[in-house]
């Protein structure tokens, strides 16, 4: 017998439970706690079960019971999604410094390359000044840029909505290399397309997307399930963005391949993650 946990909420024994029983893993739910103090401990019959029952106790699914045992969505938030918590308030500081991007002399110390900006005009550096001068962060920083309270709100919502299942379903390491990495590809890629004056979380949250609908394809236990609908939705979005659309209802321009690359970066990332991980677990099987 193996432990996978133990909890005092009733409520999310019965789900965590039944969710093992649909995926056909004996268990056995034992109580060990008093009636003042109740405590129920679930133990799996089969160890070779534990990988799954513990992506089964990390699903949004799971999460979404826990967070109503005695706290709010919100405040349960800040304990399982403490990356996602820490890059959203990092973006709105960012904002606050750069006044939505009004503060041109202040983006320019997050822009991908050096800005000097005299008048009117903006004189950008070169990627051989970044690389010459040490200054690695600018490759990262654009991604915490934005331009105006809708941009900003915009991306976090899809941050929080994207960013925090990929917390609870793979850790925090996880998100966290998804989201640096695809930061640094997308914006190269923004950069290379011929920009040096742009920001936003864009790249990422298309990142996250591409990454959590490749891992469920590769996955024998799909772990995210994203809706078709939503796939649909941001992908049209992407396509309309290298329209004239967003400049019609007043969004101005669009970060095009930033989204494109983005995208393409997620899922190489998911791909990569499991040709290293099925290799790991072939090795240490034989």
């Amino acid at each position: 017998m193996h432990k996978l946990g133990e909890t005092e909420s009733a409520e999310l024994v019965a789900k965590i439970s039944e969710r093992l029983w649909k995926a056909k893993i004996p268990h056995q739910v034992v109580s060990t706690g008093t009636e003042q103090a109740p405590l129920s401990e679930i133990w799996l019959v089969r160890e070779e079960d534990l990988p799954l029952a513990v992506e089964i106790l990390n699903s949004p699914e799971t999460n979404k019971v826990s967070e109503s045992n005695g706290r709010s969505p919100l405040v349960a938030s800040l304990s399982y999604a403490k990356v996602t918590w820490f890059f959203i308030i990092t973006c709105v500081l960012v904002a606050l410094l750069t006044r939505a991007g009004a503060n041109v002399e202040m983006v320019a110390w997050f822009s991908i390359v050096p800005i000097q900006v005299i008048g009117n005009r903006f004189l950008p550096g070169s990627l051989d000044v970044v690389f010459s001068t040490g200054e690695f962060w600018r490759l990262f920083t654009p991604a915490l840029i934005h331009f105006g309270g809708l941009h900003l709100v915009f991306n976090m919502l899809w941050v929080w909505e994207f960013g925090r299942r990929i917390e609870q379903v793979e850790g925090k390491m996880r998100l966290f290399i998804v989201l640096l990495a695809s930061a640094v590809i997308s914006n190269l890629g923004q950069y290379f397309a011929g920009s040096v004056y742009f920001g936003g979380m864009s790249g990422v949250i298309y990142a996250f997307l591409g990454y959590m609908v490749v891992t469920d394809k590769l996955s024998t236990h799909p772990k995210y399930e994203i809706p078709t609908f939503l796939v649909g939705f941001m992908l049209v979005w992407l396509a309309l963005g290298f329209t004239q659309f967003t400049k019609f209802i007043g969004l101005g321009g669009i970060a095009n391949a930033a989204h494109t690359v983005g995208l393409i970066s997620g899922v190489g990332i998911s791909v990569l993650a499991r040709l290293i991980f099925h290799r790991k677990d072939q090795t240490e099987v034989s």
